[in-house]
């Protein structure tokens, strides 16, 4: 049993390359709006729960690709497309996932927006507006976030922007991500929110979104390590007598 637990160990090692390591197959990830040195910023952040407490980590928004698997439960198939109405008009599209189901975390992270960690000198709500969309793959690949009846973000929108998420009192939120192709989106983000009595914008940072229909290798390999994890833990534990 040593040498099968030693031998997936390694094949996971080797399949995990360092261009893997910059795309976020799961977990809870927020487009964080931050301060540093005298700027607005948009950051990718996670909280990791350690012995230590909740540690809170960040990276720049353009350093990481978060990729959006939608496989069926089994993961054998790519998911079928649902219906979406937005105005006159219905398209084809995945829906993420709007919970942190452990089930659904295996396939996609579960995003959202925060305005949590902006300090002293911040007030009132915090927005967080899509100013473009580049989209690259077959087809013409669109975009939407919305919750029930509200649709914040619309791709097929023209001007100045095609959108605006808002948390409330520099809060936290989530929305419904959906597409309507495979295939790499790059949108062009901003965010702007009210400091000592003033509006502040950010400058205009990308981030990259890859939309993929069925579970992604990188997701089942974190799957796989995940039992192999729990396969050694039953081994190890000892017998109750």
């Amino acid at each position: 049993m040593k040498l099968i637990l030693l031998t997936l160990t390694t094949v996971a090692l080797v399949i995990v390359s360092p261009a893997a390591a910059q795309t976020i197959y799961t977990g809870h990830w927020d487009i964080n709006a931050v301060y540093e040195d005298g700027k607005l910023k948009l950051e990718l952040g996670t909280h990791i729960d350690g012995s230590g407490g909740e540690t809170h980590v960040h990276y720049g928004l353009s350093s990481r690709t978060l990729q959006f698997g939608f496989g069926n439960a089994s993961g054998s198939a790519p998911a079928p497309q649902t219906n979406l109405a937005i105005g006159t008009n219905n398209y084809s599209v995945w829906i993420s996932a709007h919970s942190e189901n452990a089930a659904d975390l295996m396939n996609q992270p579960f995003l959202g927006f925060s305005g949590e960690e902006l300090g002293t000198g911040w007030t009132g709500n915090v927005t967080f507006t899509l100013k473009n969309l580049l989209y690259t793959g077959s087809g013409a690949g669109k975009l939407f976030l919305f919750e029930d009846e509200d649709v914040f973000w619309n791709s097929t929108l023209t001007g100045a922007n095609l959108g605006s998420f808002t948390v409330v009192d520099r809060q936290h939120g989530h929305g419904e991500f959906a597409f309507t192709h495979e295939g790499l989106y790059t949108l062009t983000l901003e965010v702007s929110g009210t400091y000592n009595g003033a509006t502040v914008t950010s400058s205009e940072t990308a981030l990259n979104i890859n939309v993929v229909p069925e579970p992604s290798s990188g997701a089942l390999l974190l799957a796989g390590m995940a039992a192999l994890a729990g396969l050694r833990r039953r081994i190890r534990r000892p017998v109750q007598v």
